[in-house]
């Protein structure tokens, strides 16, 4: 099971961003008392999870699978473009746009907390289906 994880340079790289993320998210929801500045945290968490993301759809060969739906004689990659995975992602890729372009927009304090809840769920969700799915493929 190791090597889902720790194979080649993207494992290793998406599998150090999605502890990041984690880590960076239990920490702030901990000390969110001693928070005032709530945009830096949305910003640094969409980055992060933006680039799990990236790192996660290379590792898993996504850029196939978006291929093999018009040309079916390229082997999609470890999810077709169709699967249940691909379109949960893709609704909770809505869902983080929605939430950080907003927080471009609306300033307030409270919003941009509620922003960071929502924005650390969604991204753990989603990095969560993903793995639980390569497990079970396994």
């Amino acid at each position: 099971m190791l090597n889902l994880f720790f194979t080649n340079t993207a494992t290793v790289i998406s599998t150090i961003l999605m502890f990041g993320v984690l880590i960076f998210s239990i920490k702030t929801i901990i000390n969110q008392k001693k928070i005032n500045h709530w945009g830096r945290r949305v910003a640094l968490l969409f980055v992060l999870g933006l680039l799990v993301c990236i790192f996660a759809a290379i590792r898993d060969n996504y850029h196939l699978s978006v291929m093999n739906i018009t040309n079916p004689n390229i082997a999609p990659g470890v999810f077709t473009a169709e699967s249940i995975q691909s379109t949960l992602c893709c609704l909770g890729g809505a869902i983080i746009a929605f939430c950080s372009l907003s927080s471009i927009f609306i300033r307030r304090q409270g919003y941009l907390k509620t922003m960071f809840f929502i924005l650390s769920a969604t991204i753990i969700l989603k990095t969560l289906v993903i793995e639980i799915s390569r497990i079970i493929l396994m």
